[in-house]
């Protein structure tokens, strides 16, 4: 008698504890809008930002929106991954592994649209949050390389970024249209900083560095006074690149935005871009676009280049379809029509 009351309390608590448990698993978030009313429709608890090498600019700003997001949206937590970079990002977000991603606008158009490294591959599941900042094609080189254009970089030992990365594939592709093939160099595939200290250290004649200005790698680089930076030439193949790929737009990096750089560099840039799954909710992308706008000055304290995103420049380069979440935001801010 003593053991069957035993198996039955065991069996009591056993079920109780299974309820519990059942119970915290996909519970509805619950946010609060201006007014203090309740909201519902976030199902998301952990959300997963794919982002860059360790280091990189799409990590430190992942790192950096996620921590701002877990603060503001009430009951989910988001957690930057490093990863490969934009094509690596692109797989994970059609795969369902990550949830949001930094991905380069040239990349999202030739994943969404199934060409270029995504032929037979599309991913139509990648949907647009917003533009961030301008991705800006930089080449440093050895100022006694004898690189002065594209075209010189035959015969030499270039990086042209991580494998599987935005990077690679964008560099890529601007060297076909340039005339240049793979087997014309020596390519090496490193993250951006590893490819600057090994410059730096004269085991490499340069680096294509597509992303933001300003990026510490490249700063501490132009800082040893080695480096220049070639402009994209000859200028009659940078306007056949821009006729070709037509999600790129002139960039000319003034001078002075580093160091030991007195002079004009002209070249191209896309759009960088936050992507999300499509079959996230579309509460919790309105939250996500929103809280990201109204505190760009808080994230601009410890990310510089969060000053590159504004409502003016949201929608520049985006060439793939915004999801809903975000759209309903650019609605209510007056930025779509």
């Amino acid at each position: 008698m003593r053991i069957t009351s035993k198996l039955f309390i065991l069996a009591l608590v056993s079920l109780l504890v299974f309820t519990l448990v059942a119970g915290c698993g996909n519970k509805p978030v619950e946010q609060k809008d201006n007014a203090g009313e309740t909201k519902s429709g976030i199902t998301e608890e952990f959300i997963s930002i794919g982002t860059s090498s360790s280091g990189g600019l799409f990590n430190s700003l992942g790192v950096a929106v996620g921590q701002l997001w877990t603060e503001k949206i009430t009951g989910v937590k988001f957690s930057a991954q490093v990863t490969g970079g934009s094509g690596e990002n692109s797989i994970n977000i059609g795969a369902k592994k990550l949830d949001l991603a930094i991905v380069s606008g040239a990349t999202a158009y030739e994943a969404v649209t199934g060409i270029e490294k995504f032929e037979g591959k599309k991913i139509s599941n990648m949907k647009a949050i917003a533009s961030l900042y301008p991705a800006v094609i930089q080449i440093p080189v050895l100022k006694d390389s004898g690189i002065n254009n594209i075209l010189d970089i035959k015969g030499k030992k270039v990086n042209i970024g991580q494998a599987g990365s935005g990077s690679e594939a964008t560099s890529i592709s601007f060297l076909t249209s340039f005339g240049v093939k793979l087997e014309d160099f020596n390519p090496q595939r490193l993250s951006h900083s590893n490819a600057s200290d090994a410059v730096i250290d004269e085991k490499m004649e340069g680096y294509i560095n597509i992303g933001g200005l300003g990026q510490g790698h490249q700063m501490k680089a132009m800082s040893t006074g080695k480096f220049k930076i070639i402009s994209l030439e000859p200028a009659d193949l940078r306007e056949k690149f821009l006729a070709d790929f037509p999600y790129y737009f002139p960039f000319t990096i003034k001078a002075g935005v580093y160091s030991d750089q007195d002079y004009e560099v002209k070249t191209v840039a896309s759009s960088t871009l936050l992507v999300a799954r499509e079959d996230l909710s579309e509460e919790l992308v309105y939250q996500i676009t929103k809280n990201l706008f109204e505190n760009v000055k808080e994230l601009a304290k410890t990310q510089s280049i969060a000053n590159e995103i504004t409502l003016e420049s949201a929608l520049n380069g985006i060439k793939i379809p915004l999801h809903p979440g975000a759209e309903r935001y650019f609605k209510e801010v007056g930025v779509i029509k």
